[in-house]
């Protein structure tokens, strides 16, 4: 779950940020360092993979505003993403889950819920640093365009959502001091758009970003609990852990009506 944020506090959120950068910048490093062997240049498909590790879920759950959570059980940590939001938020929250999963030993009672802790805030740009590189660059090597087409430009690029390439952009723009930059990201940071899809056709991008994928997975984690069944059937606690995926899909359930595909 992340926090939040409007034009209101997009400040205040800069201000967090940098009481937290270095700490965030040795974690992400951490990661590239150690997870990634295989040398997936993707961020996005990274971030997949580590959770897929791990015993990724994936549902379409229809709720706007659940993005995702970890569910524990004898402290495993099972990531759950919601399919039903664009693939943009997907990736996002992918990281963001990625940080509690590895560096965050506060949150855990059963599901987060809080979306205002300093942990929501350092999962949040743990998650932005981990996908937006080297964004104020790229912005600034963009072919001459409407303003609202370069973010779009960037979110294609990088892979990320509308607003996490505002608030990235911004901070960019505020550490460089380009002013101007700041006033035209403010002006336009609380839009909504409905139908995103057709703005990234009209500008010959992939519409598959802003559009969700609606998977329905829960193989990874099925694929080790019935591994550990049929080596040993008799153990309880391996049916114990069929029957907590099974709590998992039915809580998922009643907190939210999950969509059809």
């Amino acid at each position: 779950m992340s926090e939040r944020i409007g034009v209101a506090n997009l400040d205040e959120i800069i201000l967090k940020n940098k009481e937290i950068r270095e700490e965030t910048r040795i974690k992400t490093l951490m990661i590239r360092t150690n997870c990634n062997r295989m040398q997936i240049n993707s961020s996005s498909q990274l971030a997949m993979q580590i959770l897929k590790h791990h015993g990724l879920v994936q549902l379409p759950i229809d709720n706007h505003y659940w993005s995702g959570a970890i569910f524990v059980k004898d402290g495993k940590r099972i990531p759950v993403l919601n399919t039903a939001l664009p693939r943009a938020n997907q990736y996002f929250t992918a990281w963001h889950e990625i940080y509690h999963l590895f560096y965050d030993d506060v949150s855990f009672n059963h599901v987060i819920k809080s979306e205002t802790s300093i942990e929501e805030r350092k999962a949040e740009y743990f998650a932005s640093q981990m996908l937006l590189g080297n964004l104020l660059h790229y912005y600034l090597e963009l072919p001459e365009m409407d303003f609202l087409a370069k973010i779009f430009h960037c979110m294609d690029a990088f892979e990320a959502p509308f607003k996490a390439v505002m608030i990235a952009l911004y901070e960019s723009a505020e550490q460089s001091g380009n002013v101007s930059l700041m006033e035209q990201i403010k002006q336009h940071f609380d839009m909504v758009f409905t139908d995103l899809p057709k703005i990234f056709r009209d500008l010959g991008l992939d519409d598959s970003l802003v559009k969700p994928s609606y998977v329905i997975n829960v193989s990874a984690l099925q694929t080790k609990i019935n591994a550990k069944i049929k080596q040993d059937p008799e153990l309880h606690y391996n049916q114990e852990n069929a029957q907590f995926l099974r709590n998992v899909i039915k809580e998922l359930n009643l907190l939210t009506k999950v969509q059809d595909a």
